[in-house]
């Protein structure tokens, strides 16, 4: 994980990115959503 200044994304900010998928508008719920949807696709391999 790292902190970048600009990814150019102003108008969805804040913003995650996770392998290249931008996520925007986030929010402490909405993170802790997107990360769960990544530990369920790892059971899975």
């Amino acid at each position: 994980m790292e902190t970048v200044s600009c990814i150019g994304a102003c108008g969805l900010a804040p913003v995650v990115t996770i392998n290249e998928k931008v996520y925007g508008k986030m929010t402490p719920d909405k993170i802790k959503n997107v990360l769960e949807e990544y530990r369920g696709s790892e059971k899975g391999v």
